[in-house]
């Protein structure tokens, strides 16, 4: 067996970890992905939330940020109305130390089950008047309004509100 010198194995040495610093940085630029491509919010979840004590119907959207949002922008998100009167808009502003949002309509009338309802996603400047993003996604009911109850006619102990309210 042959006896290596200091020098030839201090140049292997060398060698063997340029190469594995350029196979990796071979595979960081591959995969890179640019900032300015990236969304700014990711859909989470969401869907129609059905709230049986007081026989309401609302959508109900999470969102998580992304890329950071300066605080103060504005998160839009419109959702079609099931009755065929436009859209509800709701507005929620971003918070420094907040990344996931929920944002909840009113309660909603004539949805029917198994049909897709639109629903915009948007983020505004801190004014409102410029559009940064925005994404159009659909969701689903499974239930539609016929097996909603009717409201509770009565009231009981921890119930803060009356009837048909």
């Amino acid at each position: 067996m042959a006896r290596l010198d200091e020098a030839t194995v201090t140049w292997r040495l060398f060698l063997c970890t340029f190469a594995v610093s350029i196979v990796l940085y071979a595979i960081g630029w591959f995969t890179y992905e640019p900032p300015a491509e990236k969304p700014l919010l990711n859909f989470v979840g969401g869907g129609f939330t059905v709230d049986h004590n007081k026989a309401e119907i609302r959508y109900d959207l999470s969102v998580k940020e992304v890329r950071p949002l300066r605080h103060g922008m504005i998160i839009e998100a419109s959702f079609e109305d099931p009755a065929g009167n436009g859209y509800y808009v709701v507005r929620e502003r971003a918070q420094r130390w907040r990344r996931q949002y929920n944002l909840r309509s009113p309660p909603v009338c004539g949805v029917r089950a198994r049909k897709r309802y639109l629903v915009m996603l948007r983020v505004l400047s801190d004014r409102g008047d410029v559009e940064l993003w925005h994404d159009v996604l659909y969701l689903t009911s499974h239930l539609g309004e016929d097996v909603m109850p009717e409201p509770p006619v009565t009231t009981w102990p921890g119930r803060n509100f009356s009837p048909n309210q």
